[in-house]
């Protein structure tokens, strides 16, 4: 099962804006959420780069992508708390999967939300892997136009009709490409 995201997995960790891009969303992370001890899934995990920074903390990561290629880079790491899942979100993995069963304290998405075909869907599938209390985190481009991104009225609108409480959306640090500068939009839900 490939997909177009194999092609990118071989020069995905060498690329310094994939390495700064992780840093700063973790850097963002750590100021809405305490990760010791955490239960934690790591939504279109690509190569890891977050799950590497997160995993020294937390208690366990569950990382998935629908990327073999990517998966495989990220199990080459060697990270003894993180489990992979090369496969796409569905009722049907959560189901199968005793990975998905326990619930989990915190669910980060690292510029993925964008990219999948029903975002409003796939947070509902989110939600129900999270435990009472436990947070969901996203970063993704903003951008009014949603072929390039997610606006935060979208974001916004999609996480309360999912029934995530507490939602709040920023926009926390912009990176710099040969395209010109981009902001990143960080948005943070709870589940009641």
């Amino acid at each position: 099962m490939s997909n177009e995201w194999d092609e990118y997995a071989e020069g995905w960790d060498v690329d310094a804006s994939v390495q700064e891009y992780a840093k700063r969303a973790f850097e963002q992370l750590l100021k809405v959420v305490e990760l010791d001890g955490l239960s934690v899934f790591d939504f279109g995990c690509g190569t890891g780069q977050l799950s590497q920074l997160m995993s020294p903390s937390v208690k366990e990561i569950v990382a998935l992508d629908g990327s073999p290629e990517m998966i495989k880079r990220l199990d080459q790491k060697g990270l003894s708390n993180v489990s992979t899942i090369a496969d796409y979100l569905s009722q049907d993995l959560i189901d199968r999967n005793p990975q998905l069963s326990g619930g989990f304290d915190l669910i980060v998405a690292s510029s993925v939300c964008g990219f999948v075909p029903d975002y409003e869907a796939t947070l509902g599938l989110l939600k129900s892997l999270l435990r009472d209390g436990g947070v969901f985190v996203q970063w993704d481009w903003l951008s009014e136009d949603s072929e390039e991104g997610m606006s935060e009225t979208r974001v916004r609108s999609a996480l309360e009709s999912q029934g995530f409480v507490d939602v709040q959306i920023s926009t926390p640090f912009e990176m710099t490409s040969s395209k010109g500068s981009m902001t990143v939009l960080m948005a943070t839900g709870n589940a009641a």
